[in-house]
């Protein structure tokens, strides 16, 4: 019989989602079952937007009315919950693999295709072997545990950040450095970066590593880098 590998989970875990989808569940019931009282409360007040649809509000009375909106709000404290946990990440790390929990979007990564680990400005950051930056995302966690986690389980850290921030330089558009195709992609996620459009950002980063070009972000202003290989710093003790 096969047994799931040792693992360790940073960032949401399962137990802290049902807990989250909980208490929202039960503040959007609890605010829900006494919106009829609090619509009533706020006809009173001088001046008050939406008065037709409070009085609607209030024109409903007894059980049915009060389960009904009680419903209501229990179904927006989840939608509420749903959305803010699409927008978290959770690391499930083992020695094999590390997997990327972010809503229903699930990705894995071999640990054999892992030269390094950091984090950069609040961002958990996988470095290939090719030089790429496999991953590069916002993490609510410390640094601490983080890198705890990934030593646990054999994967090399980088104590002091990123190793190639200083080949990083600020996009400037129509430079002569890049190809007219890496401006083309660094414009239009420059665009999508103030428009907060995420996931595209995240696909023209993407694209822009298959041109062999490390994107990270400061707010909406890019810098970027040549993709290189990691070259460990291996010391290597004598022996007596």
């Amino acid at each position: 019989m096969l047994h799931d590998q040792p693992h360790t989970t940073i960032g949401v875990t399962k137990t802290a989602v049902y807990f989250f989808y909980a208490i929202l569940a039960i503040i959007g019931l609890t605010i829900g079952y006494f919106i009829p009282q609090f619509a009533k409360w706020a006809l009173f007040l001088p001046w008050i937007p939406f008065e037709g649809l409070l009085r609607l509000v209030t024109s409903f009375h007894g059980s049915p009315a009060a389960f009904i909106t009680a419903l209501l709000g229990m179904s927006a404290g989840l939608w509420f919950a749903h959305t803010v946990m699409a927008m978290l990440l959770s690391v499930k790390i083992t020695d094999d693999t590390v997997e990327l929990i972010k809503g229903k979007n699930v990705q894995t990564i071999r640990s054999a295709d892992i030269a390094l680990v950091f984090i950069d400005h609040k961002r958990l950051v996988l470095l290939g072997t090719a030089g790429y930056e496999l991953v590069r995302e916002e993490i609510d966690e410390k640094p601490g545990k983080v890198e705890k986690a990934f030593r646990q389980h054999h994967y090399e850290w980088a104590a002091d950040g990123d190793p190639f921030k200083d080949q990083f330089r600020r996009w400037i558009p129509d430079a002569p450095d890049l190809s007219p195709g890496a401006h083309a992609l660094l414009k239009a996620r420059h665009k999508a970066l103030k428009g907060e459009e995420t996931d595209d950002v995240e696909e023209f980063r993407l694209e822009l590593a298959q041109l062999g070009i490390v994107v990270r972000d400061e707010g909406t202003r890019q810098y970027w880098r040549k993709a290189a290989t990691y070259q460990p710093n291996i010391q290597h003790r004598e022996g007596s």
